[in-house]
């Protein structure tokens, strides 16, 4: 399937933009400033992700974040962006099309989150 790999620096700033941007309080572990849980999602912005037409309308199905370890700020991940499954459905407005992706982000090696994100598209578009 398609894939896409992107390094990200995570700052104490970014941290504190996105967790004010969600109304989130910040929390720290000795000192050090933790990404609020659902963080991850705005980690595609940074991918190329040559497989998803961004000019047609998608609408956001589930989403599911498993953690090993907080992200911290000061962290370097290196993560890759995943289109893990392709499935076709009919619903209440017709033929439906669910992208299942798989964003996993390490920190030296260690597994620290993956994330489970379904898009769905209407019509029967395959892109």
């Amino acid at each position: 399937m398609n894939r896409a790999q992107h390094q990200l620096h995570i700052t104490a700033e970014w941290i504190t933009d996105y967790a004010q941007s969600i109304e989130a309080p910040l929390q720290a572990i000795h000192g050090d400033i933790i990404a609020p849980a659902t963080m991850p999602i705005i980690f595609w912005k940074a991918f190329d992700i040559p497989w998803l037409n961004m000019d047609v309308p998608w609408i956001h199905g589930t989403q599911h974040f498993s953690y090993n370890a907080p992200i911290i700020a000061g962290m370097i991940l290196d993560c890759e962006l995943a289109l893990t499954k392709v499935e076709k459905k009919t619903g209440s407005q017709g033929d439906l099309t669910l992208y299942t992706h798989t964003l996993v982000c390490a920190y030296n090696g260690d597994l620290i989150v993956t994330a489970e994100t379904v898009l769905i598209r209407v019509g029967d578009q395959v892109e």
